[in-house]
């Protein structure tokens, strides 16, 4: 059974304003002007850290070390899905090369509160 999923950006915010989802979600941390290629990127290194928060059996198998061997061929399938996801992201804009442009500007020396953008992994025919 192959499964397909979409990796929807749900909201960008503090993190504590953040009230979670019961589908497989991650956080990265985001910038003004960040591209599309760096996006992908950290969505990646969160997957591949196992740092995949939600309640169902999916984010289970995505943020789990070691799953039971009944459960591998799933947990593979689940984890190919989320990477293509991942991969499937394009802009809502065509041609938009940069992100979160609604953010301020920061430097190096600023000592801003970090945000976070919330991607979502749902489910679809």
């Amino acid at each position: 059974m192959n499964i397909k999923l979409e990796c929807v950006h749900v909201d960008t915010c503090l993190p504590d304003y953040w009230s979670g989802h019961h589908l497989p979600h991650v956080q990265i941390p985001v910038w003004h002007g960040m591209k599309l290629c760096e996006i992908k990127r950290a969505i990646k290194s969160e997957l591949s850290q196992g740092a995949v928060m939600g309640s169902t059996d999916n984010a289970r198998l995505l943020s789990a070390d070691m799953v039971r061997p009944e459960e591998e061929a799933q947990a593979d399938r689940v984890t190919r899905a989320a990477y293509a996801a991942v991969d499937r992201i394009k802009p809502e804009k065509k041609g938009q090369r940069r992100f979160f442009l609604d953010l301020e500007k920061t430097t190096d020396d600023d000592h801003a509160e970090t945000v976070y953008a919330f991607f979502v992994f749902v489910g679809i025919e």
